[in-house]
């Protein structure tokens, strides 16, 4: 018999065998990042599981792909999350090398300069290298003295003549952040600041100056472009300024409501798309992406719509914008030669840079990883529902493997995946860990609740003061939706959240009754921990739960560590001992009360790690451990092979 016609194996929903093994997963966790055009050629940034996640700046020439930066690990840590960690023009490629801390050069003929003196106290991001100066612009972030660190928009000059770092120019401070530098080629240089207690998405305002150099360099002519200096969380949100060849500027501002594509030309704004979905995400990392000028007509953009992503060609002449190729998610577009270029996310196969070809359709250029098993791959559906705060939308991933199916009459268990925003957003994208779960018969729903990116502001807004609210509301209703449409088994949903959904799927273990267990991942557990942490995000709270001191009861009630008599689900928490974010501290009292109260519970710490797992092992370990603590929770015996996690208080 034919393998297409044997009838599937019935088994228990969990135990099915799955060619997406724990190693796969994990060397399938490469990314491709920060898509640049020069001239010809296309460089971007790509981590490598098997080097511990280095990350390198590749480039694809007459299609050759090549490696710009084998020694140096390419990341910035500007803000803690970082972004803009390299930048190319005219083959000249300046990058931040996480391994001794500097911004390097690398020239055309294979030159390696060293610009800053590897400081680890001293960070940068957001660099623009502009050879013609010459100099490279970089986002400073200073942290030699006491208290909170000072952000700057500099300048890098080239190295002095004996090969030494040549002076760093300050060409605007006194604002709390910087961001997006972008230099026009008659020397008009736009940036973007704000203060707190905004975050970017709150309120930003750009700026356009012109850059004198000589002597003493300096910015002359300063104009306000767009933004509302001095408007707090309630101002608009501007983001990534990019120069037109015609001296005008392209830029996205929520005024609308949405992220909407506008253009400023001698002193006029006009508004280039007119719709209601969003054409930019909140920057939480640096980098500057999100459009590509293709000719003087057409800029290559993206937009969401409904939680669905496609590429857009934008006419600056006034037309509707053309809707290109469907994809999951886009991090960066570019444009070389008038052809347009992206990194893509999709739903059915792994991240890729393509080329979008005349037709609208997109040209595989690279991608990371061979064709995913059709069998095997589970297609995210829409489930859109009412929910207590407003519209809510989950992506439902059924359990797929053709090998298999459950038995008759019964609904497959649920991971209820919490994304870690809480201004970001879940896809529909291919995701590696996704599919080990539905490989294995579990489904997975992942939620876009409120405060999620990608819906408009008020969509987001719905989290002001809400945080540990809202968002648990729709998660649980999103159970019950997906409940209600017969597509889980209400007996067996686990929650799992990482840092700020860690923080969330904490909360619903205790505010509902809904889930049978949960996952904390480096999740927030006492809000007051957070209060001075680090600068980027020293006053999200402000927005999200209140003003500290005064709404200090709002911090003591929905902090998770203080309401542990609600707490009645086994738990496995995960957990690095070098967080920065989310001290060790935090999970281990949990960890210490959960275990107090006798609650079957499992905590695995990994030594060397920080706020989201980078190393291999501790990557597969914690994964290893889910799978353990879901099969000895809600009762399978699943094919792997891997060691029991020790789950205490569990009975026997």
């Amino acid at each position: 018999m034919s393998t297409a016609d044997q009838q599937p194996t019935v088994a228990p929903c969990g135990s099915w065998v799955s060619p997406i093994t724990l190693d796969e997963v994990i060397a399938g966790g490469a990314s491709m990042l920060e898509l640049v055009a020069d001239n010809a050629d296309l460089y971007w940034l790509e981590s490598l599981p098997g080097e511990e996640g280095r990350t390198t700046a590749m480039r694809l020439r007459n299609e050759r792909t090549q490696q710009m930066t084998p020694t140096a690990n390419v990341r910035s840590r500007v803000q803690e999350y970082g972004g803009g960690a390299f930048d190319v023009e005219d083959g000249v490629l300046a990058y931040c090398d996480d391994v001794d801390r500097t911004v390097k050069l690398r020239t055309p003929d294979g030159t390696i300069l060293t610009l800053t003196c590897g400081d680890a106290s001293v960070r940068y991001g957001d660099l623009v290298v502009c050879p013609r100066i010459p100099a490279v612009l970089a986002i400073r972030e200073d942290h030699r003295n006491p208290g909170e660190p000072q952000t700057t928009l500099v300048a890098l000059s080239w190295p002095n003549a004996d090969g030494s770092p040549g002076p760093e120019h300050i060409l605007a401070g006194g604002a709390d952040f910087y961001a997006n530098p972008a230099l026009s080629s008659d020397g008009r240089l736009a940036w973007l600041e704000w203060n707190h207690p905004a975050m970017p998405w709150d309120s930003t305002v750009l700026k356009v100056a012109q850059l004198r150099t000589g002597a003493v360099w300096r910015l002359d002519d300063i104009r306000l472009v767009a933004g509302q200096p001095e408007a707090g969380l309630d101002g608009i949100a501007v983001h990534h300024p990019r120069w037109n060849s015609d001296g005008s500027l392209v830029f996205t501002s929520e005024q609308s409501g949405f992220f909407q594509i506008y253009e400023w030309t001698n002193g006029t704004i006009r508004r280039l798309t007119h719709d209601d979905t969003d054409y930019d995400l909140p920057m939480f990392v640096l980098g500057n992406h999100v459009t590509a000028a293709l000719d003087d007509e057409r800029i290559l953009a993206w937009n969401i719509d409904e939680g669905f992503c496609h590429l857009q060609v934008v006419s600056r002449s006034g037309g509707p914008a053309k809707r290109l190729a469907g994809v999951a998610e886009v991090d960066s577009v570019a444009a070389s030669m008038g052809k347009g270029y992206a990194i893509v996310k999709r739903a059915k196969d792994h991240t890729a840079l393509v080329r979008v070809e005349a037709d609208g359709s997109l040209k595989i250029l690279r991608s990371l990883g061979g064709a995913p098993a059709h069998a095997v791959t589970s297609v995210a559906r829409s489930l859109r529902f009412e929910g207590r705060h407003g519209p809510v939308q989950a992506w439902y991933y059924p359990p797929t493997n053709d090998a298999y199916r459950g038995p008759a009459g019964k609904r497959p268990p649920a991971l209820l995946r919490v994304h870690g925003g809480p201004t970001a957003r879940a896809s529909n994208g291919y995701y590696a860990p996704v599919q080990f779960w539905t490989s294995r018969g579990i489904a997975v729903l992942d939620v876009n609740y409120s405060g999620s990116a990608g819906f408009g502001r008020q969509w987001r807004d719905r989290l002001r003061g809400a945080w540990g609210v809202a968002d648990v509301d729709d998660c649980v209703d999103a159970a019950e939706a997906a409940i209600d449409a017969g597509l889980i088994d209400p007996g067996r949903i686990a929650i799992a959240g990482g840092s700020a959904g860690g923080f969330t799927a904490l909360r619903a273990l205790m505010d509902s009754d809904r889930f049978t267990a949960g996952i904390s991942c480096y999740g927030v557990s006492d809000l007051k921990a957070l209060i001075g942490g680090h600068k980027f995000e020293s006053h999200y709270l402000d927005s999200l739960i209140g003003g500290w001191p005064t709404d200090e009861q709002l911090y003591e009630s929905r902090s998770p560590i203080n309401t542990l008599d609600r707490l009645a689900s086994p738990i496995l928490i995960l957990q690095g001992t070098d967080d920065p974010v989310v001290p060790m501290a935090q999970s281990t009292a949990l960890a210490e009360a959960a275990r107090k109260r006798g609650l079957p519970m499992a905590m695995r710490v990994f030594e060397g790690e920080g706020h989201g797992f980078r190393g291999s092992a501790a990557r597969r370990d914690a994964l290893a451990a889910e799978l353990s603590f879901l099969a000895q929770i809600f009762g399978f015996t699943p094919a792997d092979d891997l060691p029991d996690l020790e789950i205490e208080n569990l009975p026997r």
